[in-house]
């Protein structure tokens, strides 16, 4: 999610941080999938088990957000969750189609 704008990871962050914070969570991007994020992460058939979805999809949201053209190192650095399922390479290649796709918007 974001708080106040930032990425944090909700599964660790205690409900008295968030008081008077403004949050989005993934259903902030959009309404109908039209995010061009949502649109890269089922382009590039991301989702495995959706453990790491919703994390993934809002780092990569703040990342294109403030660097709208990431290189493949700025993606690296940035994307740290921990995916189950492996498809950090299928991530990878979201965040590029999003990027080239104008997807700076959150």
């Amino acid at each position: 999610m974001h708080l106040d704008g930032r990425p944090v990871r909700s599964c660790v962050l205690p409900i008295s941080a968030v008081a008077r914070a403004s949050i989005t969570t993934i259903e902030g991007l959009s309404v109908d999938r039209s995010h061009p994020l949502q649109r890269a992460w089922i382009a590039e058939q991301v989702p495995q088990c959706g453990y790491c979805q919703s994390g993934m999809l809002m780092v990569a949201a703040a990342l294109l957000r403030d660097n709208p053209r990431p290189s493949e190192a700025d993606i690296n650095a940035t994307m740290t969750n921990l995916c189950r399922c492996g498809t950090y390479p299928r991530v990878k290649r979201a965040i590029l189609r999003a990027s080239n796709q104008g997807g700076n918007a959150p």
